[in-house]
């Protein structure tokens, strides 16, 4: 058996990597069925160049967005007229780090000249020509169905190698048993504690390592203080020259027990997974719990497959539905969560403060998540016992205990019975969370700007914005001023002078001035009925216009 646990071992060292992928290779892109009948005109050493991205290349500035690693799409638009641009593009490609670029045939590029057959072999960049046929929606349609499907291939393959290897490792075994297992998969010295920090269970094979921390409590009872709190999960804390994880044991969102881990090595993901599994089993044995391997990673990228891509069908969101288990009643909800650090900009601490939080409240198989700058959008998945209100309510208290180190502003989407609408879902709690004052807005509650919502892409409300807030905007960027903050402050405490002065550290006086200069700027008064009016109104736009 041993040898098989080390065969297992070893293959999933060699796959983890594979596992984790979060591209697909130019040569499988052009295997999809949208591309059918392409021509690769040069660059073949390319093929497998790796994409993480379709873009779609058609304004003349397009080229300047690009990040690296696109599969880039063009017919050829934006290089009408600019024969210098187009021998030179794929110099400026490469130079962009681009992994290939599909020309579609008989558009606006014209012929394709022997210089960029040759630049492409040169910089190893794919050049492909695709049939005027093809339909952009349904080419990007298949590349990130791909990605997705790629990329969960891999994971269920980690998934299957971890489940037999834990099978091997754990089944038919008492709790002793397991931490003997934990040690020996580990290396580790492994110690178990229950929540008195009195000694249950332990195995040590590696002497040195043990020295360094035994003359320490929890090890030696009457031995000196760690420096950190031993019964908070901590993974590779060190102490001398050694290295203690700590893995708490709940029962009914209790703490009731402690796994301590020694080594004298940091212990990597994989080990890690594998504690936690062992750790998962003595769990289950006191409360029923369910273990997912990689599972809030994977739901992160799915969560982002589904926001970034608005041609997916419906039947890819009836099998996420199945894949993360929510294929069951109850109705979904969106959160989103805005934090402002006090010192240092931790996003990594704040994203566990969250999943901590949820977690408990809902189960960590209830919700997904994803980050951008300092926003966290959350879909959590509600069964009927479920109050959306109190659920929040908790998640917004747990969060306010950490206020010596970010405050957060909450905004929550309307609930929606399928994962479909997660697009709404980010609408509306994004457009919520604009006005939220760190505190929780419902964007039911929104009243006017509810109502604007669905106009957010007519030209008559992009005017009116235009012709009020674009124009405070622009003076605002051109001579460093702050005019829109003043208004928006001046709203936000009821058209008083005095507060609003305060607010901003300004004088009153100053406060007056700014406002004459809104006038001035807009045309519209903030002293006239009709002109409170407009530029409140443009101050709700300005915020609507956010989301494009």
């Amino acid at each position: 058996m041993k040898d098989n646990i080390n065969k297992i071992l070893n293959e999933i060292r060699m796959n983890k990597e594979i596992g984790e992928r979060d591209y697909i290779r130019v040569e499988e892109v052009l295997s999809m069925p949208s591309l059918e009948g392409c021509q690769i005109l040069g660059g073949k050493e390319g093929l497998k160049n790796i994409c993480r991205h379709m873009t779609i290349l058609e304004t003349p500035d397009g080229i300047s967005w690009l990040k690296g690693g696109e599969f880039l799409v063009t017919a050829g638009y934006a290089l009408v007229g600019q024969e210098e641009a187009k021998e030179n593009l794929i110099k400026d490609l490469y130079k962009k780090g681009v992994s290939a670029i599909a020309i579609k045939d008989r558009r606006y590029f014209g012929e394709i000249s022997e210089k960029l057959v040759a630049d492409s072999d040169k910089y190893k960049i794919p050049l492909i020509k695709i049939p005027y046929s093809v339909i952009y929606s349904e080419m990007i349609s298949d590349f990130y169905y791909l990605l997705f499907y790629k990329k969960n291939e891999n994971i269920l393959n980690l998934n299957n190698l971890y489940q037999k290897l834990l099978k091997l490792s754990f089944i038919d075994k008492n709790n002793d048993e397991i931490l003997f297992s934990i040690s020996d998969l580990s290396n580790a010295n492994v110690f178990l504690f229950d929540n008195l920090m009195n000694l249950v269970c332990q195995k040590v094979i590696n002497t040195r390592s043990y020295e360094d921390v035994s003359s320490f409590a929890p090890f030696d009872s009457k031995g000196a203080i760690l420096d950190f709190n031993i019964k908070e999960l901590i993974v590779n804390k060190k102490v001398n020259n050694s290295y203690i994880s700590v893995f708490p044991i709940n029962k009914n969102n209790k703490e009731v027990a402690y796994m301590l881990v020694v080594t004298d090595e940091k212990i990597d993901t994989l080990i890690q997974n594998i504690i936690e599994y062992g750790v998962s089993i003595i769990s289950s044995r006191i409360e029923n719990e369910i273990f997912r391997i990689n599972q809030p990673k994977f739901k992160k990228t799915l969560l982002e497959i589904m926001l970034n891509n608005k041609e997916l069908p419906y039947e890819f969101y009836v099998n996420v539905e199945k894949d993360i288990g929510w294929d069951k009643e109850g109705d979904i909800a969106g959160l989103c969560i805005k934090v402002e650090f006090i010192d240092d900009n931790d996003m990594e601490d704040f994203n566990n403060a969250i999943h901590n939080i949820i977690s408990e409240i809902i189960g960590s198989e209830n919700y997904m998540a994803t980050d951008k700058n300092n926003y966290n959008f959350i879909v959590l998945k509600l069964d009927n016992n479920d109050n959306l209100e109190e659920v929040v309510d908790y998640i917004y208290k747990k969060l306010n205990e950490y206020r010596t180190r970010f405050i957060v502003s909450i905004g929550v989407s309307n609930k929606y019975e399928c994962i479909k609408n997660v697009d709404k879902l980010y609408d509306e709690s994004y457009l919520a969370v604009l006005f939220s004052n760190y505190d929780i807005v419902y964007f039911n509650s929104l009243d006017t700007i509810k109502l604007l919502y669905p106009l957010k892409d007519d030209e008559e409300i992009i005017k009116y914005y235009n012709k009020t807030i674009k124009k405070l905007e622009v003076y605002d960027a051109m001579h460093d001023s702050n005019l829109v903050e003043t208004l928006e402050t001046y709203f936000r405490y009821n058209m008083n002078n005095k507060v609003t002065a305060s607010k901003l550290f300004i004088h009153v006086e100053t406060l007056r001035y700014r406002l004459n200069r809104i006038e001035e700027i807009t045309g519209f008064s903030t002293n006239e009925t009709e002109g409170l009016f407009a530029l409140q109104m443009g101050i709700k736009l300005m915020r609507l216009l956010r989301l494009k």
